[in-house]
């Protein structure tokens, strides 16, 4: 709720969204009036004039409410875009630069299914603004008659109360019901890995865990139609509960001569639609109040980790990097390093090798300083990392990860990630180097083309080396520098790092394999 208060706060708007819900409450409170003019005076004098005048007003005053609710949403559905983008591009910011953050949320906390503009949709924010209007037909309705106006309040306290447990029971189903991971991970599988299954025998695999998740969300989705099926109906009993109780009492204080029946059908009117806008401003309160939950939560996620936006800057890099006395261990879980000492010379050629799964890349990550050790120091020419900004640190280091996952909008996108700077001429220069050039002249792709999913493994490793390049670091961290290539890509990797040797970058190279026995200065085998 207090974000969006925010939101209208500074959003410039706030005084014709003010003025717009004025002529829109008058315009709702005119219509109804007129109705009890219609009865009174018509039906009491039978004057035809008095009858074409009373309807031609009430029509009018009903389509100028339908035009300012229009206008008043146009204007509600503006001012929420730059906010709403401005949060979800802050939380980027935040993630980006803090070592230790759980990387899997992500997508969880962008809000992929954009839940902020349906908590912040102009219905939301219309029916709250509309739940002022709810408490001036009240004030109004008092005057029309004191004892229908106490049932009324009886009703509509009645109303919103079993309303509000619904909605309650509602979110605790949810809660309690919730699919985890484990029970998305058959969709996902199908996903990622429908090739792999379709060589294998997989239908009892996939039709046993498919058949559990469909019984599950099935059942989850039958569960959350019902609460949504009886609150609608029970939303409607209400209504007309309180039409026939109103009409009920109503009828007896006509008959008493204490009330006319024109003021009883526009009682009943106006009754009728403060339910009606009390029970949306109920859901709305929720929803606005949800929004506040969201974004906590996103932030929330982050909590464990460090910010490291800000920090120092070196004037220069030379390339000396030392770890010392580094521990490291994932959630607790049995320690990966222990005083781990390493030193690297500015200029040298370091092998860091070890089995599948001694933490090779843990250790690549943490010299980028993507994650955390759990103790020790990192030290760039003698300056701690943690001392230093990430997003500068970043710029000084040319990292090809193992695995070559790379965007999927188009070559040129990911060669700019190194340097945003390059034309299309010297993209195409870098492309050469690493021998991707013979390759697309092969093929129909350009280097401005979105990526097809096809493209091989290798190809994309070369692109991660045009970046590396492209950046043209002090330093280069290479996590297995000959994975996915074929021979010809060996030996072009191969040739690269001689070069880069040559050009008295520091290179540090995560790897088993032999083939760059004759340029590695210094080696260090990690593990048990």
């Amino acid at each position: 709720m207090s974000y969006w208060l925010k939101v209208l706060k500074n959003s410039g708007s706030l005084g014709t969204i003010i003025i717009l819900s004025v002529l829109i409450t008058i315009m709702g409170l005119l219509s109804p009036i007129f109705i009890i003019h219609i009865f009174n005076r018509y039906i009491s004098f039978g004057l035809e004039g008095t009858l074409i005048f009373l309807m031609l007003g009430a029509l009018s005053v009903a389509i100028f409410e339908f035009l300012f609710r229009n206008l008043r949403n146009k204007v509600f559905s503006k001012i929420i875009i730059n906010p709403i983008q401005v949060t979800k591009l802050d939380f980027v910011k935040n993630y980006f630069t803090r070592v230790g953050k759980n990387r899997k949320k992500l997508s969880e906390s962008l809000d992929i299914n954009n839940q902020f503009y349906q908590y912040l949709s102009p219905i939301n924010q219309s029916n709250m603004f509309d739940s002022l209007f709810v408490v001036i037909i009240i004030f109004f309705l008092f005057f029309l008659s004191k004892i229908l106006t106490g049932i009324f309040l009886t009703i509509i306290t009645m109303y919103l109360l079993i309303q509000k447990k619904i909605d309650d029971k509602k979110k605790s189903f949810i809660n309690k019901n919730k699919l985890s991971a484990y029970d998305n991970q058959i969709i996902k599988e199908l996903s990622l890995n429908n090739e792999f299954l379709d060589t294998q025998d997989s239908l009892k695999y996939v039709g046993y865990n498919l058949k559990q998740y469909l019984e599950k969300k099935l059942f989850n989705d039958s569960s959350l139609s019902s609460f949504d099926n009886y609150q609608f109906s029970s939303n409607h009993l209400l209504i007309l509960f309180s039409s026939i109780v109103i009409i009920g009492f109503g009828a007896v204080l006509v008959v008493k001569g204490q009330l006319s029946v024109g003021s009883l059908i526009g009682f009943n009117i106006f009754s009728s639609r403060a339910l009606v806008l009390a029970s949306g401003a109920q859901r709305s309160y929720l929803n606005l109040t949800g929004l506040n939950t969201l974004i906590l939560s996103s932030y929330e996620k982050l909590k464990d980790s460090k910010e490291r936006y800000q920090g120092m800057q070196l004037n220069t890099v030379t390339g000396n990097i030392k770890l010392n006395k580094i521990d490291f261990s994932y959630d607790n879980s049995d320690f990966l390093f222990r005083n781990l000492n390493i030193s690297i010379n500015s200029g040298q050629v370091f092998c860091i090798s070890g089995a599948n799964g001694d933490g090779k890349t843990t250790l690549s990550k943490i010299l980028m300083g993507i994650l955390e050790p759990s103790a020790g120091e990192v030290l760039v020419d003698g300056t701690n990392l943690n001392k230093l900004s990430l997003k500068w640190w970043k710029k000084q280091v040319s990292y090809i990860p193992q695995t070559p996952n790379i965007l999927n909008s188009s070559i040129m996108d990911n060669i700019l990630l190194g340097n945003d700077k390059l034309n299309e001429q010297e993209v195409s220069r870098l492309l050469q180097t690493v021998g991707l050039d013979q390759k697309l002249k092969k093929t129909s792709l350009t280097i401005l083309d979105p990526i097809e999913d096809n493209l091989s493994k290798g190809v994309k490793k070369k692109i991660h080396y045009a970046r590396a390049l492209a950046q043209n670091s002090k330093i280069f961290i290479i996590d297995d520098p000959f994975g996915y290539l074929d021979n010809q890509g060996v030996e072009i990797v191969q040739k690269l790092i001689e070069s880069l040797k040559r050009a008295n970058k520091t290179i540090i190279l995560f790897s088993d394999n032999n083939i760059l026995s004759n340029v590695i200065d210094e080696s260090i085998t990690i593990g048990n």
